[in-house]
């Protein structure tokens, strides 16, 4: 029974990354008969709970930043030291993650963005040491679709030419992130789409949440995913975004007659603000917003596909979650994004939607995004056309993961 790990994504806190689990779980199964699937986890124990709640069998073992500097990598170092030395190693293997990523067939690394320079430098250290771990303990890697790059400030570069290179795979999502890894000259390299691309919806799901939607009241609805870590950029640059977004949801109300959607896309209950944790600022969101009888707040911890069906209830969604707008993208719902990197231009691009993604520094009233739901309001029908015509090429895409997995499973 060939067994995958997957590093990089957590299933409880932000549901891109437990869309992207949630993917491969669906869909890896059909390219690897018999394939088990253990999640390495920086949120273990969250994540039993959010895979028992879904109900779904999957083996959870921990990876915090903690686990991985102070005890694992320094593990896999010796181990691997030991192995190049060709000298007994296991025993090194002292540690209970350690022993399943070194037993693994392969490692399917899904980070959603990284060795990226607006990333925090301590993130693109954790990215690489997330990878040298099961190569030091001889486990192939395979990176699935995922935005990397540019390379030009010193750390992040070398640390991508250090540890990319060694990879088993690299798919690249996206044109400009291909773009950046070929300037590195690697060889090692299979564009691929989105993994969520992929994710199913169960039958029972869609219908649970159109009737929980119904029962706040009538549509046509308007879907919003705010973004904690949008909102901590704003921060920065003077620039209110809670405020800014309960605007909006009082005037898009006015002069669309849409009700409003809030979602959390990446929630933490019980706990405080943090990158991981849109619920804070969704409350503080939906405090400000003057009209309460024009705004629907699942104030809860939904699972991926949960939110898919939400969306899919939507004339149009308002994002700065970048695996909301995915999940727009499958359910034919045109996207408006506020976001902060190029991972949401480069994904629209095949769409020939990439004109509806805003950088946050262009967001100074609500007056401005109101605009663009008007426009894709009153373009609707053609940007869903569009969007009906591209998105086949972007699951085939989003495919090759799983046969680039599934080779290099196959390989040994």
């Amino acid at each position: 029974m060939p067994t995958v790990v997957t590093t990089g994504a957590a299933y409880s806190t932000n549901k891109g990354a437990a869309s992207m689990v949630q993917s491969l779980l669906d869909n890896l199964p059909d390219h690897v008969e018999g394939v088990r699937f253990v999640e390495v986890s920086t949120h273990p124990s969250g994540d039993r709970k959010a895979f028992a709640a879904a109900g779904i069998d999957v083996e959870v073992v921990s990876q915090t930043p903690k686990d991985i500097i102070l005890v694992q990598a320094p593990l896999a170092f010796v181990a691997g030291l030991l192995r190049s030395m060709r000298l007994p190693w296991r025993w090194a293997l002292r540690n209970r993650t350690l022993r399943t990523i070194a037993d693994a067939d392969a490692v399917a690394d899904i980070f959603g963005i990284s060795f990226a320079d607006d990333r925090r430098t301590a993130m693109n250290i954790y990215t690489a040491l997330a990878a040298w771990v099961p190569m030091l303990l001889g486990t192939k890697v395979v990176k699935c679709a995922q935005a990397m790059g540019p390379f030009k400030k010193p750390v992040n570069r070398l640390l991508a030419k250090l540890t990319l290179p060694r990879l088993a795979r690299i798919c690249p999502r996206g044109d400009l992130s291909e773009g950046f890894l070929r300037k590195l000259r690697l060889k090692n390299l299979t564009p691929a789409g989105d993994l969520a691309f992929t994710m199913r919806v169960p039958d029972a799901t869609r219908t649970r949440m159109s009737e929980r939607l119904a029962a706040h009241g009538p549509g046509p609805y308007l879907t919003v995913s705010p973004s904690q870590v949008v909102a901590t950029h704003m921060e920065r640059t003077d620039i209110d975004y809670p405020k800014i977004m309960a605007e909006f949801i009082d005037l898009v109300g006015e002069r669309t007659g849409l009700r409003v959607v809030m979602i959390a896309h990446s929630a933490l209950l019980n706990r405080g603000v943090s990158s991981l944790n849109d619920l804070p600022v969704c409350r503080q969101i939906a405090g400000l917003v003057s009209n309460q009888d024009n705004l629907i707040f699942f104030d809860d911890d939904l699972l991926p596909t949960e939110l898919r069906a939400v969306i899919g209830e939507s004339q149009a969604l308002v994002a700065s979650r970048f695996h909301a707008m995915i999940s727009a993208l499958t359910e034919l719902v045109p996207p408006v994004v506020i976001g902060w990197s190029h991972k949401y231009a480069e994904v629209l691009a095949p769409f020939g939607i990439e004109d509806f993604a805003l950088d946050y520094s262009e967001l100074r009233d609500a007056g401005r995004i109101v605009t663009e739901v008007e426009k894709v309001l009153s373009e609707r029908d053609a940007l869903v056309a569009r969007i009906t015509d591209n998105l086949p090429e972007a699951q085939r895409r989003s495919t090759r993961n799983f046969e680039v997995l599934a080779h290099v499973l196959r390989a040994g």
